[in-house]
C-alpha cells in the first residue's frame, strides 16, 4: 500500500507495515523531521519530506492510506479543516482511507471548577491529561485556543506546584512542561468529534469511530474516513 504519514510520529512510522509498503511522511518542520523520523524499523525506502498538509506534494489518487496522530489540532478550525479535507480527497485513491486519532472536546464542556475537583480527588492521571482538559475547557466557542491561555488556566488552578507534585507523584520537570507555553504564539483547536465530521464533509465521509478505554479515550477517538462517492 501507498501510505502517507501526516507528521513524523515514530510510533506510526514503525508499525508492522505489510511488505512492499511505500511510506512517505510529510511535515512542515525540518527540525521535527530530523529529530523524530526514525531511520530504523520503517518500511524499506520510507522517507520524510517537508510539505504542507493543506497543499500536499502528492499526485492525485496516489495514496491508499493516510494516517496521523492528533494532527488536526494543529490546524485552524474550521476553515483549515475544510481545506485539509479537500486536499486529502484529492490525493486519496478511490478506495483510499484517512485514519486519524483526534483530540476532541467533549460535547458538554467542563468548567475549571470541575477540573479542579477532579484533580483534588486524584481523578486525573497525568500532567498531559490535565493540560488537555484545561485546553478544552478554556477554548472559545470558535474552538481555537492559544496555548498561553492554557498556561494561564493552569496557574489559576494550581497555586502550589510542589504540593501538586507531592500529591500526584508527577515529576517536577513534567509539571514544568506547562511553561513551554509561556509567550508562545501557538494555537491549538479542539472541536468535538461531530464537529470534525461536519467540517470534513462533504469531501470526506466517516466510516468508523472508536474510543479507546484509556484515560480521556472518549476525547481521543480513532476515526476512519473515505472519499465521498
Amino acid at each position: 500500500p501507498r501510505v502517507l504519514l501526516l507528521g513524523v510520529t515514530p510510533e506510526l512510522a514503525t508499525l508492522p507495515w505489510p511488505a512492499g509498503t511505500e511510506l512517505v511522511a510529510i511535515d512542515r518542520s525540518a527540525a521535527m523531521i530530523g529529530a523524530l523520523f526514525p531511520t530504523t524499523g520503517v518500511p524499506a525506502g520510507a522517507r520524510a519530506a517537508r510539505g504542507e498538509w493543506l497543499a500536499l506534494p502528492r499526485a492525485d489518487r496516489s495514496v491508499d492510506l493516510a494516517v496521523g496522530d492528533g494532527c488536526l489540532s494543529n490546524l485552524g478550525f474550521a476553515a483549515d479543516y475544510r481545506r485539509f479535507a479537500a486536499e486529502l480527497a484529492r490525493v486519496l485513491a478511490d478506495d483510499g482511507r484517512l485514519l486519524l486519532r483526534l483530540f476532541a472536546a467533549p460535547p458538554a464542556p467542563e468548567s475549571l471548577a470541575e477540573i479542579g475537583a477532579a484533580l483534588a480527588a486524584g481523578a486525573i492521571g497525568s500532567m498531559h491529561a490535565l493540560k488537555w482538559r484545561l485546553a478544552m475547557a478554556v477554548q472559545p466557542a470558535h474552538r481555537n485556543v492559544a496555548v498561553v491561555d492554557i498556561r494561564r488556566a493552569f496557574d489559576e488552578l494550581v497555586v502550589d506546584r510542589a504540593a501538586l507534585a507531592a500529591r500526584t507523584g508527577w515529576p517536577d520537570d513534567v509539571i514544568a512542561t506547562i511553561d513551554n507555553y509561556r509567550g508562545s504564539s501557538l494555537v491549538y483547536s479542539f472541536p468535538t468529534a461531530d464537529e470534525v465530521d461536519a467540517a470534513l464533509a462533504p469531501a470526506l465521509v466517516r466510516v468508523h469511530r472508536h474510543a479507546p478505554a484509556y484515560e480521556l479515550g472518549d476525547r481521543c477517538p480513532t476515526v476512519v474516513w473515505s472519499r465521498a462517492v
